[in-house]
């Protein structure tokens, strides 16, 4: 599977913190991704997901808070929800698993940030 786009969603207080950072610290990833800022994924409608595979997104990545650290205490719980449900409408559609995936990133860390990047991208490209 060729990635040919990857909707990176990014929580809007440690995640895209991150991505900031992996830029000015010119982090390397796929030049590939279209990160989309919300201010929680916890937020994150499950029928957005499937809008993103339906323009044609090789792969979703969720990038959150980590879970004890969430901005609105709550939005990693309703994110790791929004994410269930979304797994399986996907499994539904004939989507694989690696084309979806949740995880978290620390505020301020671009490294991170592009690590995750990568093996997401990565992961897709392995057939």
């Amino acid at each position: 599977m060729k990635t040919d786009k990857i909707i990176v969603f990014t929580c809007n207080w440690n995640a895209y913190s991150g991505m900031e950072t992996a830029g000015l610290e010119q982090q390397q990833y796929s030049p590939n991704i279209r990160s989309i800022r919300l201010l929680c994924l916890g937020r994150l409608h499950p029928g957005i997901i499937l809008k993103a595979f339906e323009q044609g997104a090789a792969g979703v990545l969720m990038l959150g808070c980590p879970p004890d650290e969430c901005h609105y205490d709550f939005g990693y719980r309703c994110a790791e929800e929004v994410f269930s449900v979304s797994r399986e409408l996907t499994r539904l559609l004939g989507y694989q698993d690696k084309q979806l995936k949740l995880d978290y990133v620390t505020a301020g860390d671009g490294k991170t940030f592009a690590q995750k990047v990568r093996q997401f991208a990565s992961r897709l490209n392995r057939g």
